[in-house]
């Protein structure tokens, strides 16, 4: 792929390249580069509406969590769930919770199957037959499909997650064949949870007509930048037109669909979400919008909060396990009724109620980092509370080792074994009083939404491509 995309991109005409840099020196001027997983682009501030409030009765029995879904919406947007082979877990729980609302969901795999009432397509079996020619790679399709017909249980392996790659391009070309009147292109993935509202409150803002493709950044080949597959992506209408061209007289007798025309690519490349990006850039000459941290593609336990993010929206985690996705679904449905945007700080009152039991946690990491070189500070977890409160940047604080760490944001962490390797214990803590001041409450009536006035949302980063340069 690297050896591969600076042929193909030299082949644009030079006044498409010269118009190309025009346009991304001129969003620089309104942007400052950030690398994925870095600082967030420059914010705004917009009163959005809520599509998708919480149900205004908490639990019950057996509540409806689709009450008050915006169905309506899905008239416009098209969403795509895209899983594989040993999921079934995964499957099993998005499907009853994130995805459970979706009246026009696509499920895409490396095998057909019957979910509940959810046909999952068999993605691969779209593909042409030239894929199977020396692809060591695509073996395991084979494979999968004969246990299957055998049947047997296919699990995950290395085998099929090097599969997963050959899946994108076609499930591309699937939603667009399926909704070409769509105005909005979504695709996730089986661990990733959605904050719907975020979507939609997004999305509102934005002109379909334009061309947009958004998600989380990664690094690719010439310095382009990729919506990681694990966070989420967005793709709007427009973008759908200039990338698929429509049958015409033009294209009769050709094979517009991506999976046709960058078959190379893909076996090449080891990420199918990478070679999605290189092939917009190549088809339409359109770069990622980045829009970390609100496509976050973070673990739950690494997810960050701290005053930077505060008000800033939140649309998706990433590696959410099948317990953690129906215990947010739930949480999320039945929380305090409000009418503002999902943001940051609105997860804490999930991931921190603990708090409200006291500031510390035996036996836990909540993952600070920077050790503190204060001799006072390594007594014990007692004195290095005491230094993290006496310092005006530290929100949180772990003890282990007569080592005392800070961090400057807000962790969840993870358990630690109470044996920790023989090692003694290992002591967390938060700092209330500074999360207070930022606007988290630990009493039972207070919602954390009320902390931000309006959402902070983000301006989209655009990388440059040295090798378009």
């Amino acid at each position: 792929m690297i050896k591969t995309l600076p042929m193909r991109l030299s082949r644009r005409p030079a006044r498409v390249l010269l118009a190309g840099l025009l346009f991304v020196f001129f969003i620089l001027t309104l942007t400052r580069s950030r690398h994925a997983g870095g600082r967030h682009s420059k914010t705004y501030q917009r009163k959005t509406k809520s599509f998708f409030p919480p149900l205004r009765k908490k639990g019950g029995v057996d509540p409806d969590y689709c009450e008050n879904f915006p169905t309506q919406l899905l008239d416009d947007i098209q969403i795509v769930l895209k899983t594989g082979a040993g999921d079934a877990a995964k499957n099993k729980a998005h499907l009853a919770t994130v995805t459970s609302c979706i009246t026009n969901l696509i499920v895409v795999s490396d095998h057909e199957e019957k979910i509940g009432d959810r046909q999952v397509i068999d993605i691969l079996a779209e593909l042409p037959a030239s894929y199977a020619v020396n692809n060591t790679d695509f073996q395991a399709y084979a494979e999968h499909k004969k246990a299957q017909a055998e049947g047997e249980t296919v699990n995950y392996s290395r085998e099929g997650w090097r599969l997963d790659r050959f899946k994108f391009l076609p499930m591309v070309d699937k939603a667009y064949a399926t909704n070409p009147k769509a105005k909005w292109f979504v695709f996730l993935e089986s661990d990733v949870y959605f904050f719907w509202d975020t979507l939609f409150r997004l999305l509102d803002q934005l002109d379909p007509t334009e061309l947009h493709y958004m998600g989380s950044p990664a690094p690719g080949a010439n310095d382009l930048r990729f919506a990681y597959g694990g966070a989420g992506f967005v793709l709007s209408q427009g973008l759908m037109k200039k990338l698929i061209p429509p049958k015409t007289v033009a294209t009769e007798g050709l094979d517009t669909r991506l999976s046709v025309r960058y078959e190379d690519w893909v076996k090449e490349d080891c990420c199918g979400d990478a070679v999605l990006g290189y092939a917009i850039y190549n088809a339409t000459g359109v770069k990622l919008e980045a829009l970390y941290p609100t496509f976050a593609g973070d673990e739950l336990k690494k997810m960050v909060v701290d005053k930077e993010r505060w008000c800033v929206p939140l649309l998706s985690i990433h590696r959410v396990q099948p317990e953690q996705m129906e215990g947010i679904w739930k949480w999320e449905r039945t929380r305090p009724y409000n009418q503002k945007p999902f943001v940051f700080s609105s997860l804490l009152a999930y991931t921190h109620s603990f708090l409200k039991e006291g500031p510390t946690r035996e036996f836990w990491d909540n993952l600070s980092e920077a050790p503190v070189r204060k001799d006072n500070a390594a007594k014990n977890a007692n004195a290095c509370a005491s230094e993290c409160s006496n310092d005006p940047k530290c929100l949180q604080w772990s003890y282990s080792q007569t080592v005392c760490r800070f961090a400057n944001y807000i962790k969840l962490g993870n358990p630690v074994d109470k044996e920790n390797g023989g090692q003694g214990e290992f002591t967390s803590g938060w700092d209330l009083k500074k999360m207070g001041e930022l606007g988290f409450k630990v009493d039972e009536d207070s919602d954390i939404n009320d902390t931000c006035m309006e959402a902070t949302w983000l301006t989209p980063t655009i990388h440059t491509s040295k090798q378009a340069q």
